[in-house]
């Protein structure tokens, strides 16, 4: 439900409603609802797809509105004060010089992507470098490869986007554009025309759109899609008064930092880092539970004067009543988390043999077959993401930083 200004971070589907409550609890299924019509190749259907692609860094670059000079970037190019628009390898090192690998990139780009005739400003991800990208053979196919990040990303180099990476001196995923007069207020926007920029030889520019018309789905599979749709929408009406009470005691700040529902996105991301999904909901709950009391038992032992600790017991005390009052609720807010990774998880299998790249992740005795990071869903100016967190964000946490 995310709606973007400048693009600096997304959200997951299932993450709305901790977020918004019964606000983003409604724009999930609405987002499910417009992947329902574009599944159906239903000309309703309004919404954008794009492959989410694990690069890094994130590269804001064009033509600055205000100068009419090219530049090149990170998100900080957006700051309000002291915007950091590098339009020459001075400048790079000046805000840059002590992240050498960054600084590296951004040289690269400044170079060769000036060659593009960028109309406007887009962003996206640096995926090699002429010294990052690799010829390997992996499970018996010869691959041009490169890791930016946590996955490694394999082409065969007979391909035509292989033959492409393998003449280049770096590699770029453009997946935004912005429009406005300043770049302070300038808003971002699904997808980058990069058809019409110049080909050049050095640039390899990685296109993501997704193309979800490729997709064939068959009546009893759109059928138990939207079947799924239904059970949500009828969920988030269940939870939905209650979503709302989440989201007024959420914060990181004075009483509320001591409530269990401000550590609801930090519970499910460590049953990630476990490998563990939404099962049992009761189960899950239970785990909650031990969670939130681990969590203030650190907290607590923090707290050296004896009036703050009895203060904070307190708050601590009534938050536990509040889990013990209201255990139906949070059932039906497991059960709501668990069917939306459900029917997310459907049409991102689908999604995935679309791709041509292969991903794996890197392991100490060579490399483990794996999935794409995600998608990225636009609609009518918001953006959400789907991503297979109990593989990506999983191995986003533990592949080990050697090998990245």
């Amino acid at each position: 439900m995310a709606n973007v200004t400048q693009l600096k971070h997304l959200e997951h589907l299932e993450d709305e409603m901790l977020n918004y409550g019964s606000e983003g609890c409604a724009a999930s299924v609405s987002f499910l609802e417009e992947l329902a019509k574009m599944l159906g190749h239903k000309s309703s259907a309004t919404g954008f797809l794009q492959t989410k692609w694990d690069g890094a860094p994130s590269v804001v670059c064009g033509t600055d509105p205000a100068t009419d000079i090219f530049f090149v970037g990170t998100k900080s190019v957006f700051n309000k004060i002291d915007p950091k628009l590098c339009a020459s390898e001075g400048a790079i090192d000046r805000w840059y010089g002590d992240k050498p690998n960054l600084a590296k990139g951004l040289k690269f780009a400044l170079k060769y992507f000036k060659q593009l005739d960028i109309k406007g400003v887009v962003q996206g991800d640096l995926m090699f470098t002429d010294s990052t990208r690799k010829e390997e053979i992996i499970n018996g196919e010869k691959l041009y490869t490169f890791t930016p990040n946590t996955i490694t990303y394999g082409i065969p180099v007979d391909h035509p986007i292989g033959v492409e990476v393998g003449q280049s001196k770096v590699g770029v995923v453009f997946h935004t554009h912005y429009v406005g007069d300043n770049l302070a207020d300038a808003q971002a926007k699904a997808g980058a025309d990069v058809k019409r920029f110049n080909k050049v030889r050095e640039v390899a520019v990685i296109e993501n759109d997704t193309n979800i018309n490729d997709v064939t789905l068959t009546a009893q599979e759109m059928a138990k899609f939207e079947r799924h749709i239904n059970i949500i929408a009828t969920l988030c009406g269940n939870c939905g008064e209650f979503l709302d009470n989440i989201v007024e005691k959420t914060g990181t700040t004075g009483d509320a930092k001591w409530h269990v529902a401000s550590y609801l996105k930090q519970f499910f991301n460590a049953e990630i880092r476990e490998g563990r999904s939404v099962g049992n909901a009761r189960l899950t709950l239970d785990k909650l539970i031990e969670f939130y009391h681990e969590k203030m038992k650190k907290e607590l032992g923090k707290i050296k004067t004896a009036k703050t600790l009895t203060l904070k017991r307190q708050l601590v005390f009534d938050s536990e009543k509040y889990l013990d009052e209201n255990i139906g609720n949070f059932t039906d807010l497991m059960n709501l988390y668990r069917e939306m990774q459900i029917t997310k998880q459907f049409i991102i299998d689908k999604l995935d043999h679309l791709e041509k790249f292969r991903t794996f992740v890197r392991e100490e005795k060579g490399y483990k077959v794996t999935t794409p990071e995600g998608y990225v869903l636009h609609q009518d100016g918001n953006m959400i993401k789907l991503v297979n967190r109990l593989e990506f964000s999983y191995n986003n946490f533990t592949v080990s930083k050697q090998w990245r």
